[in-house]
């Protein structure tokens, strides 16, 4: 919680006005909730998690809205941020490690400009709750709307996470959400990739992009690097803190369960993106899997994504 000499949340959004809001970015399963949980713990960001919630209310209202639209988004988010029972098991909301005490009282209409003004004022209010005054965001789900990007926040860093590729389609083939099929999970890899990777070269010198595997095998590296590029003291001795990490570096190289049929279509599909990031492909010949193969994979997948579907809904409903 924020300290005694910083209860006057309006001073704290003064004096904060100029700190930029770390954006990071990631396709799901690359590492972006453990990338946050460094930055929170060695940087002392905040960090919201909001499935892009914020960030899109922020998008619909643009650069005009009208009165109507913004006490519209701002009950909406309300409603999101101290949901009610059935909300809870049957919605999208924050949850409660976002924790917003008293920004009702904060999120008024009168303060909201634009959407950029709107997303400011609840990101700072998450900060100044937790007594720091650098922001971060994460949303896998930032690809549908990241165009808005310069409207919603015209004053930001990006943080870039990529994952090998081919370990990048096996977590999410693991997951319960996306596709199952190898050859599916590749493509939807690159397509979410796809946003992410034009935004990072858009970005300059105000982004930095680092690696899963050097997350998991060196993150000194990735400690100082970070630090030494957007110039930011780290919050706790570096060195010691590293120790109780608790890194997996096993978490690397799974995509060697895949057949070899398999992982050359994944190449293949993933080239591009293999080479620039630095990944290189294994198989001798990667290719694109023909129209066959790649129907013949979308009907395993739906197949397979029947019950995934039937064990989710479920799961939110037992909450």
């Amino acid at each position: 919680m924020h300290s005694e000499l910083d209860t006057d949340f309006k001073d704290y959004l003064e004096r904060t006005g100029n700190e930029p809001v770390y954006v990071i970015l990631g396709v799901q399963g690359s590492g972006t909730n453990f990338l946050g949980r460094i930055l929170k713990r060695f940087f002392g960001f905040s960090l919201l998690r909001d499935r892009s919630m914020v960030f899109n209310a922020a998008a619909r209202l643009g650069h005009a809205p009208t009165r109507h639209a913004i006490d519209r988004e701002i009950r909406r988010f309300l409603a999101r941020a101290f949901p009610s029972m059935i909300r809870r098991k049957t919605g999208r909301v924050l949850g409660d490690y976002t924790a917003f005490p008293g920004i009702a009282a904060e999120l008024r209409p009168e303060l909201v400009g634009d959407g950029a003004s709107f997303a400011r004022l609840i990101y700072a209010y998450r900060a100044y709750c937790l007594g720091t005054s650098r922001m971060a965001i994460k949303s896998d789900d930032l690809w549908e709307t990241i165009g808005a990007i310069d409207d919603v926040l015209p004053n930001r860093r990006t943080i870039l996470i990529t994952r090998d590729f081919r370990d990048n389609l096996v977590s999410v083939s693991d997951k319960s959400f996306g596709p199952i099929d190898p050859v599916r999970a590749a493509g939807y890899v690159k397509r979410r990739f796809g946003a992410y990777a034009a935004e990072f070269r858009r970005a300059g010198q105000n982004g930095y992009h680092v690696k899963f595997e050097t997350l998991v095998t060196t993150p000194l590296q990735f400690l100082e690097g970070f630090s030494e590029h957007f110039q930011l003291a780290p919050t706790v001795d570096l060195e010691a803190a590293v120790q109780g990490l608790g890194i997996r570096p096993a978490k690397t190289q799974k995509w060697r369960r895949l057949s070899s049929r398999q992982l050359a279509w994944c190449e293949g599909i993933l080239q591009r993106e293999l080479m620039e990031f630095g990944y290189v492909p294994e198989s001798e010949a990667p290719v694109v899997p023909g129209k066959s193969a790649l129907l013949a994979a979308t009907a395993r997948d739906i197949s397979w994504r029947v019950p995934q579907k039937i064990r989710r809904f479920f799961d939110r409903i037992r909450q």
